[in-house]
C-alpha cells in the first residue's frame, strides 16, 4: 500500500515540527504554474510557503516532477504516476502507474502537507517525467492539455542547478536558467547544448507548449551550492 516514503528524512514527521515550516496557510495571490525546489525541507521551507501564497482561485495542482535518475531500463513510458495516498483527495490523471519512481523521489512528497494546508481538500496529482527530446515533450504537453483550466495550478519541482563544489558556479547556473525561463522558449534544447542544467528542463519544455509566455523569478534561497528559487508563470507579484 502506498505511504509517505520519505516523512521523518526529506520533511519532519513531528505534526508541530512540520507545521512551522508550513507557515499561516494564507493564499492571497494567484499564478498559473509555479517552479518550486527540491531539498530537505528546512533548506527550503520559505521559498515553498512564499510559492503556496500564489495558490489563490485555484481548484485543482499537479505536481510534476523530474525522474533524476531516468526511467528504468526498457522503460517504453517515460511519465508515470504513483498509486493513490489513501486518506487524500489524490486523483489519478491517467498516466501508467509506477509506484516505484513515488518511492524514488521525496520533492513531490515534500509539497503534500503545504496543498493539505494552503489548498485544503482539493484535488492533487502527481506526475513523475523523463523528458529527453522534443517528441517526449509533445506528448506530455498533448497529455496535460485537457488538464489546463484556469482553476488548475501546474507546480514544477526542479532546481536551477546541479550540487555545485562552489557557489560561484551555482550563481551562475542560476542566472543562466532565469535567463533561459523568462525567455520562455526552448528549454530542452538549451538544456541538451549544456547552456543550462535544470533537472526539470523536459517538463518546463512540456509546459511551455501549453502556457506559452516566460516565468517571472520572485525569490531565491542563496545559502546553498544548489539554486533554490521560487518563479511564477501567468501570476500577479
Amino acid at each position: 500500500m502506498k505511504m509517505r516514503y520519505h516523512e521523518g528524512i526529506f520533511y519532519p514527521e513531528n505534526k508541530d515540527e512540520l507545521s512551522l515550516l508550513l507557515g499561516d496557510g494564507i493564499s492571497e495571490k494567484e499564478a498559473k504554474a509555479l517552479i518550486l525546489p527540491h531539498a530537505g525541507l528546512s533548506h527550503i521551507s520559505s521559498l515553498l510557503r512564499e510559492g503556496f501564497s500564489y495558490t489563490k482561485n485555484k481548484e485543482r495542482v499537479i505536481i510534476l516532477s523530474p525522474l533524476h535518475s531516468g526511467r528504468i531500463y526498457g522503460e517504453k513510458g517515460f511519465f508515470f504516476e504513483g498509486e493513490l495516498l489513501p486518506g487524500s483527495s489524490m486523483f489519478h490523471l491517467g498516466a501508467e502507474i509506477k509506484e516505484m519512481y513515488a518511492e524514488e523521489e521525496p520533492g513531490p512528497e515534500e509539497l503534500i502537507p503545504y496543498v493539505e494546508k494552503y489548498m485544503e481538500n482539493k484535488p492533487w496529482a502527481i506526475l513523475y517525467c523523463d523528458i529527453k527530446s522534443a517528441q517526449e515533450s509533445k506528448r506530455l504537453a498533448s497529455f496535460l492539455s485537457p488538464y489546463n483550466t484556469p482553476s488548475t495550478l501546474f507546480i514544477v519541482s526542479t532546481n536551477l542547478s546541479p550540487k555545485c563544489p562552489k557557489k560561484e558556479e551555482c550563481e551562475m547556473w542560476r542566472e543562466n536558467a532565469k535567463i533561459a525561463l523568462k525567455e520562455g522558449k526552448e528549454i530542452l534544447d538549451k538544456a541538451n547544448k549544456h547552456y543550462i542544467s535544470l533537472c526539470g528542463s523536459g517538463i518546463l519544455d512540456a509546459l511551455e507548449r501549453i502556457i506559452p509566455g516566460g516565468w517571472t523569478s520572485v525569490s531565491d534561497n542563496r545559502d546553498e551550492t544548489t539554486a533554490h528559487s521560487l518563479l511564477i508563470k501567468g501570476g500577479e507579484l
